[in-house]
């Protein structure tokens, strides 16, 4: 699924584990979130500890987000549509909620559990991509302990430095789902053996590509997928009543002198937590690979890398009727190098030709019910999608299964 162009395959970020402490508020907003419309529950001036709620979704109360660490709300700015257009929060002190764990062995204290402590958030649901709806029950649970993307944290040793916590959130999972409870790891990882949890190895690092082989969406039916981070999550709460409060980020790209990984506040900036690790000259932060980082200036939730790239040099000038006669939208010819960077079971032509033109219903017969966003971008990112000026297909891609979810 992505585009061959490091020899000997992908070059995953390995190594001794850095912990980067907080310099500086947290910044969270909430924006990361399809459809968010936030009930803040916090003032300014607060104090909060480790595992507090600062907001939630008005219609969809279980899509909640929680402070990673003890502080004072140091700034709260409501933005437009009644939307939060800064929320900080300056650590300060070692306070921690304990979460009761008394019924989390059952569905219903299981996703008690995970709401209040802001989990709940990293399981996603396909068709569609969004956050899953807990009144649901799906066909499959699919957890990933793969990596897609050039410059991503390894997972193999970072799980096996929280055995234990991986095992037990992998122990927990089986009770939302009706059906099997499936780890999707790398080939020549070796997988803990739990009960209830099957496991299957896959050269491909996608989500995306695991439940197409395994249990596809594309028409019909419904499955669940979290990560493998947010599993060493779940699990470190259900050991010790408290929120896990750092992800292992990597830090790699053309500008990243010293790559490695980093155990990080979710909400730091980026910038601090690549702090000695970049080079000296103008360059850019992404949280995400190349392929899907955005330039968003603090850690957000899911974000397991961050992608050092050099400033561009300005473009040379071009002539004004070049520019007016130029298209935008790339020529659409079948080739090998797309079909490389596709989706498992998509033609990717096809696919494109009906998101540029519109045509959802086209779309759907073509399989896009079984994509989110990930699953093309390295052929949007080959195509110039979001660096050049191109038609960017996954903005496209979202805006066709909102379509296609309004009439399902």
């Amino acid at each position: 699924m992505r585009f061959p162009k490091w020899p000997g395959g992908l070059s995953l970020i390995s190594g001794p584990v850095e912990t980067a402490s907080p310099k500086g508020p947290l910044s969270f907003f909430g924006a990361e979130i399809p459809s968010f419309r936030p009930v803040v529950t916090v003032k300014e001036g607060q104090k909060v500890a480790a595992g507090s709620i600062l907001f939630h979704d008005r219609k969809r109360p279980w899509i909640s987000a929680v402070s990673p660490a003890a502080g004072i709300v140091s700034r709260l700015d409501p933005g437009p549509r009644r939307s939060i257009a800064a929320l900080e929060i300056t650590p300060e002190g070692e306070n921690a909620i304990s979460f009761d764990l008394s019924t989390s062995d059952t569905r219903d204290g299981l996703i008690d559990l995970m709401v209040k402590a802001g989990l709940w958030a990293s399981i996603k649901a396909r068709p569609f991509g969004k956050v899953a709806d807990p009144a649901d029950v799906p066909e499959a649970l699919f957890v990933t302990a793969t990596e897609a993307f050039d410059g991503a944290p390894d997972p193999g040793p970072v799980i096996a430095s929280y055995e234990d916590a991986f095992r037990r959130g992998l122990r927990a999972l089986p009770v939302l789902g009706a059906g099997r409870t499936c780890l999707c790891h790398a080939e020549g990882l070796p997988a803990p053996d739990v009960p209830g949890i099957t496991t299957r190895a896959f050269s491909g690092g996608l989500p995306g590509d695991h439940i197409h082989t395994l249990h596809p969406v594309a028409h019909g039916g419904m499955v669940w997928q979290i990560g493998w981070q947010e599993v060493i999550a779940l699990g470190y709460l259900l050991e010790t009543s408290r929120i896990w409060g750092q992800r292992i980020v990597s830090v790699s790209g053309p500008a990243a002198t010293r790559p490695g990984l980093v155990a990080a506040t979710p909400g730091a900036r980026l910038h601090h937590i690549a702090a000695d690790r970049l080079a000296d000259a103008p360059l850019r932060l992404l949280a995400g690979s190349v392929e899907t980082g955005v330039a968003t200036p603090f850690l957000t939730p899911g974000i397991r890398q961050i992608t050092a790239l050099f400033h561009h040099e300005k473009p040379a000038h071009t002539h004004g009727l070049n520019r007016m006669i130029k298209s935008r939208r790339p020529a659409l010819i079948p080739n090998f190098w797309d079909e490389t960077a596709s989706p498992s079971g998509i033609l990717p032509i096809p696919l494109l030709r009906a998101l540029a033109a519109g045509d959802a219903e086209t779309a759907r017969d073509l399989g896009v019910l079984g994509l989110v966003e990930e699953d093309i971008a390295a052929l949007n990112h080959r195509l110039g999608g979001r660096d050049r000026n191109g038609v960017d297909y996954t903005v496209l891609l979202r805006q066709t299964l909102d379509e296609l979810e309004t009439i399902a």
